[in-house]
């Protein structure tokens, strides 16, 4: 697995340099330290690239080849052990791709060293630890921010700000179905995919922006009513195959229905309507937005080329990733919030983790 724990073996730095300091580059720059070195951490490096604010000064992967392929390609030094990592360099922040049950561990360790944190999606599994990074974060003043991309299309913010305005007056449903396509390839790739303490399954995972889509619109889950979770034909621990009834704080209720059994894959939506209106979202895209006696034009629906990982997994638009990562950049540089916080990522977990115990699912969530 893609990650930053103690290895054995550290790889050479490309150039034969002996040290890097945050005086190498120009004061206006943030540097980032960068943990997780596999498919969507290769994504991030290539929006690190096109980020002229920041620059990636040091990489860390358990595995070597890994390491030094993304030191290579980013002229930054290789680690395979994070701890190391962050007593040898200097540098701003970290960026943490790693499997999702590492995610609040290395945060911590993260801000432990004085470094402010982005994590991908989610910012965890378990929701003890998630609290821990949270209230670190609280203590020292080090921004915390999480991956959550759909919120950061201009048209999706407008319609979660009319939608928080009261546009569709008192919201009565908001529902979402992530109906994908993971074959037994995908969860045979790595030991971590689909297991409890590191991934989780259909939710956790393919699911995990839906959720936040949903709970972003309509507000936390108060109570879920009825959870059905099932794994069908994969092997893996987790679950395949979801679905929900969820009561909003609001009182408002929905549907979350979520798979990797649908083949080839289908878009994914996330329904919500009140007494005055609707609305419906693909991703990142608005479908559409009503009001009744009002004439609101958000639909921003792009047609052809698969942008959300419906069937694989590395098919994803990688603009919504560049709008964050350049605001947390900024929200260090100007001291000021990011857009989303710790607490704000914590949401969609709690609904996971609702969701889960309403199943009757034993096991331990999260490492």
């Amino acid at each position: 697995m893609a990650g930053g724990l103690p290895g054995p073996h550290r790889p050479e730095i490309p150039g034969g340099e002996t040290t890097r300091r945050e005086s190498d580059v120009a004061d206006s720059v943030t540097t980032i330290g960068f943990v997780g070195c596999g498919g969507i951490g290769m994504h991030h490096l290539k929006i690190w690239q096109q980020i002229e604010q920041a620059r990636v000064v040091a990489v860390c992967d358990i595995i070597p080849e890994r390491a030094q392929k993304a030191a290579e390609m980013m002229g930054a030094r290789p680690y395979t052990d994070m701890a190391e990592m962050l007593r040898s360099e200097q540098f701003d922040a970290v960026d943490i791709c790693t499997p999702s049950g590492l995610h609040a561990q290395q945060g911590i360790m993260a801000m432990e060293a004085g470094r402010h944190v982005l994590v991908e999606k989610p910012i965890d599994i378990d929701l003890v630890k998630i609290d821990r990074l949270i209230e670190l974060a609280d203590k020292t003043g080090l921004k915390l921010a999480c991956i959550f991309q759909y919120r950061f299309s201009p048209q999706i913010q407008k319609a979660n700000q009319l939608i928080r305005e009261g546009k569709l007056g008192r919201i009565i449903s908001c529902s979402t179905y992530v109906k994908w396509w993971r074959a037994q390839e995908y969860y045979s790739a790595d030991a971590w995919r689909g297991t409890y303490a590191l991934d989780g399954g259909v939710l956790g995972n393919q699911g995990i922006h839906s959720l936040d889509q949903l709970t972003w619109m309509a507000g936390p889950v108060a109570e879920v009513e009825y959870a059905h979770l099932d794994t069908i034909e994969r092997q893996i621990e987790a679950e395949t195959f979801a679905i929900a009834v969820v009561r909003f704080e609001s009182g408002a209720r929905g549907v979350i229905e979520a798979t990797t059994n649908c083949y080839p894959g289908m878009p994914t939506r996330t329904q919500i309507f009140g007494t005055k209106g609707s609305a419906e979202f693909d991703g990142h895209t608005v479908v559409k937005f009503s009001v009744l006696g009002e004439e609101i034009d958000l639909q921003t629906q792009e047609e052809g080329q698969e942008t959300d990982g419906r069937s694989d997994p590395m098919a994803i638009g990688l603009a919504g990733h560049h709008a964050q990562m350049l605001d947390f950049v900024l929200a260090i540089q100007e001291d000021r919030p990011v857009l989303c916080d710790g607490r704000s990522a914590r949401v969609p977990v709690d609904c996971l983790n609702k969701i889960y115990r309403k199943a009757g699912v034993k096991q331990k969530i999260g490492t």
